[in-house]
């Protein structure tokens, strides 16, 4: 997959999620959950690799923070291990759930059975990527993009709408399981596919998750924030008329044999 580095900012000193423990279940507050960043994600292309389009853009996610008690409680007794992260875009009239990641809850290989080796992690990130950059490495390494891609992103923005959130509810009884594909975390990047565009509105909500059994064990949060791409515009790239995709017998996942340049 692509190289995309999830920014992970362990907690420390900082402030816990208020959380209320009753018979039925644990409450939390979602005060935290913020959309907080974006970074459109540079690409250099052709011959000289001089021209400049876009492979996608990375958006930060702040998640909330437990006393050491409470995220005991979550790991242990509701079986919950990671924040599972449903990114909706609505563009024009299509409102669709572009994809799923995971994030853990605390940093792979500190979840012992100590609480007191379990470190949390205060932010992670995803990216939405052309198809072009997004299918994987060897097609992110082409000085000549796939599928045409020329384009460069020229306007996005953060907007946070009056919306009021709901609190996470965990409790033994909740655990659904996720039957969508789920893009399994990791440290060289969370890549959502986006397609041949990525102009319109995307919204994420967040929920209580286990990556291990692939089952929910919250409901959905939606953040206030919204990414918002309003525009996109087209690079002549000069030097890769009649590019050619090199064949490859055994391709990445979805596998594409075969497909040449202006055919």
């Amino acid at each position: 997959m692509i190289i995309f580095l999830c920014l992970l900012v362990f907690a420390s000193c900082t402030d816990h999620a208020e959380v209320k423990v009753t018979k039925s279940g644990m409450f939390i507050s979602s005060d935290d959950l913020i959309m907080k960043n974006y970074k459109i994600e540079k690409w250099r292309v052709g011959p000289m690799q001089k021209q400049l389009v876009s492979k996608g853009v990375r958006v930060d996610i702040s998640f909330p923070q437990f006393s050491r008690e409470h995220l005991d409680e979550l790991v242990t007794k509701y079986d919950a291990n990671a924040w599972l992260v449903k990114v909706r875009r609505r563009s024009y009239a299509v409102n669709s759930v572009l994809g799923y990641i995971y994030i853990p809850l605390v940093t792979p290989g500190t979840q012992e059975k100590s609480k007191y080796r379990r470190h949390q992690i205060k932010k992670g990130a995803f990216s939405i990527f052309y198809s072009a950059a997004a299918i994987s490495k060897r097609f992110e390494n082409f000085k000549c993009p796939a599928f045409d891609h020329n384009l460069y992103l020229d306007k996005i923005d953060i907007n946070s709408r009056e919306l009021s959130m709901d609190k996470f509810f965990t409790a033994l009884q909740v655990d659904d399981y996720v039957g969508a594909r789920v893009e399994k975390f990791s440290y060289s990047g969370n890549i959502l596919n986006g397609g041949k565009n990525l102009v319109g509105d995307y919204s994420v909500q967040v929920a209580l998750y286990n990556y291990e059994s692939k089952r929910r064990k919250s409901n959905f949060v939606e953040l206030k924030e919204i990414l918002r791409i309003e525009d996109e515009k087209a690079i002549n790239i000069s030097g890769c008329e009649g590019f050619e995709i090199p064949i490859k017998e055994q391709e990445d996942e979805n596998p594409i044999q075969r497909f040449k340049w202006n055919k």
